[in-house]
């Protein structure tokens, strides 16, 4: 999945739920850091992303998109 890709999956979750793209970006910010900060997904994080950063909401959907297709 590309960037432009991972976008569009933003767009429609705020057409579904009837919000702005840039309030689901919000909200996935918020339970990216949760998910980030919960000591034991440490690890995960680390493999998955640069260690100690939080990727955008873009980047997460495109990363998770890849360990869901196998």
């Amino acid at each position: 999945m590309r960037t432009r890709e991972a976008k569009k999956v933003i767009r429609k979750i705020a057409k579904r739920e009837g919000i702005s793209e840039y309030e689901v970006r919000r909200e996935m910010e918020k339970a990216i850091r949760i998910g980030f900060m919960n000591g034991g997904a440490g690890h995960r994080w680390n493999s998955m992303f640069e260690e100690g950063r939080l990727p955008s909401p873009e980047e997460f959907i495109m990363k998770v998109s890849r360990f869901a297709a196998k």
